[in-house]
């Protein structure tokens, strides 16, 4: 498996490094009281988009909190978005990124109805104890270990329901089904998270019109370990001769800028990938510099993305509020090479890519000691110990496409067909690949402009006072969150 250091699109050779000004070797020990600030410093002075903000910010010896540090560091545009961060679970965290963490295997957006609140299921992972439990799309669940949820005088659902929902314990769900009537009880379950394999891709199907044939793919993240997995949906949809295609992002918060490059090289006109272009340019700080990434470029292990590539001139791409970085640039960056057409509404704005810092182990993330901005340091076998935990999250770059474009002025991606999920109610959601869901019968209209598939808002439903995403929820986990803040780097 790829080594992978969840940093920016950089290739080590193109990296402009000011030489060390070490000039023997150095050991740090594990006595300082800051040492996990002085961790945070070294790495955010060295990679830090806005590394120049930082000049005279050292940690003195009463810095001992290292959050506390990290946080007051950063830029005033990325403090307002939360997009760096720091964790004291680093293996926590590698699990999250690499498709394998610990939980129930399903993913929630929270609502209210009247008085109560109820957790939707957007979408349940295979072979997750939430699956095995019988748990589907679109159920509900209105009360957790027996009592229903809440939210905090800040509208954010209580700590105690998301530490239920999403925590490392069993936990018994009262689930609930939206009828003709309202919300009826269905049933209870008691389901108990392991490490499980979030594949990300949902769901695919061939849709045949005509003299059509018509690929949909529900795609919800961007991991580099589930390449093989978006490899077999195209390399069955090149079997199937489709000749039109409808990637659903609507979910997808982002993830590695090597998956988007993957993925977007089996979408682009095959002689366009061939002559391999740039795709997306990174811009770093001034010390590192710029880098891109190319489309048909791949790692040496990894499939070669031409074999499967559908060779199109036009894609439909569903993408929505929910939608976030590494969607985003998929979407963007593609329209310099064939004609995009968004359908959905403003996807979430996020230009920027990160990378994980680990003090120094590899597996967990950029090494920092030793490295290319510290060669000479090394770690004391207690400085060690005391630094193992710790990873930190920072944004070191910014994306465009290959002229140079971004759409930092907009704050997100403008649709071309403007439209919500269901029209904006629960009541009017379906299953995945059901031609009756608005987005998905909105793209087989544009491609068939059969009036049957065209979407038609009903009057009143049943939901008319339950729009989606009402209830604010505090972050869930530290990968989740970084997926939908920036594009993740793989490669420095």
């Amino acid at each position: 498996m790829k080594k992978t250091y969840f940093l920016s699109i950089l290739l080590l050779a193109t990296l402009i490094i000011i030489p060390s000004c070490e000039k023997k070797e150095i050991k740090i020990g594990g006595e300082t009281d800051n040492l996990v600030s002085k961790f945070v410093y070294d790495g955010m002075s060295s990679l830090y988009l806005w590394n120049n903000e930082l000049i005279g910010k050292a940690p003195s010896e009463n810095d001992t909190n290292p959050e506390k540090y990290f946080y007051s560091l950063l830029n005033k545009t990325d403090t307002e978005h939360g997009w760096s961060w720091i964790t004291n679970d680093a293996e926590g965290l590698k699990a999250e990124f690499a498709g394998e963490p610990k939980a129930f295997g399903y993913t929630l957006s929270f609502m209210r109805n009247k008085d109560d609140i109820y957790a939707l299921v957007k979408y349940v992972y295979e072979n997750t104890p939430a699956q095995e439990a019988g748990m589907n799309r679109l159920d509900f669940i209105g009360k957790v270990n027996g009592r229903k949820i809440t939210a905090d005088a800040e509208g954010y659902i209580s700590s105690a329901d998301v530490e239920a929902l999403y925590g490392n314990n069993s936990v018994k769900l009262t689930i609930y089904k939206l009828t003709e009537e309202g919300f009826d009880e269905d049933r209870e379950i008691t389901i108990t998270p392991r490490i499980v394999q979030t594949n990300p891709v949902l769901y695919s199907d061939i849709y045949k019109e005509g003299n059509k044939k018509i690929g949909y793919l529900v795609y919800n993240s961007f991991i580099s370990n589930f390449n093989d997995k978006l490899f077999d949906v195209f390399k069955e949809f090149k079997r199937e001769k489709v000749d039109e295609l409808i990637l659903d992002l609507r979910y997808n918060h982002g993830g590695e800028v090597s998956a988007a490059q993957f993925l977007a090289s089996m979408i682009a006109p095959e002689e366009e990938v061939k002559k391999k272009p740039i795709f997306t340019k990174l811009s770093y700080n001034k010390e590192i510099g710029s880098n891109i990434y190319k489309l048909g470029e791949t790692d040496k292990n990894q499939t070669n993305p031409i074999e499967a590539n559908l060779n199109l001139n036009k894609v439909y791409i569903i993408a929505t509020s929910d939608s976030y970085s590494a969607s985003e640039l998929t979407t963007f960056c593609l329209r310099e090479f064939m004609n995009v057409v968004h359908i959905g509404n403003k996807t979430g704005g996020k230009y920027t890519a990160s990378i994980t810092v680990h003090p120094f182990n590899e597996e967990l993330g950029y090494p920092l000691y030793p490295s290319e901005f510290f060669p000479r340091t090394s770690l004391a076998e207690a400085a060690k110990e005391r630094l193992a935990n710790w990873a930190m999250q920072p944004i070191v770059a910014k994306y465009t496409n290959n002229k140079g474009d971004d759409f930092i002025a907009t704050d997100g991606l403008l649709p071309d067909v403007e439209l919500k999920e269901g029209f904006g109610y629960i009541d009017l959601w379906t299953q995945f690949g059901d031609i009756k869901d608005v987005l998905l019968g909105q793209a087989l209209y544009e491609i068939t402009q059969n009036s049957n598939y065209k979407p038609i808002k009903p009057k009143s439903t049943r939901g008319s006072d339950m729009a989606a995403d009402k209830i604010k929820v505090k972050s869930i986990n530290k990968a989740d969150e970084i997926r939908r803040n920036s594009v993740i780097l793989d490669s420095f």
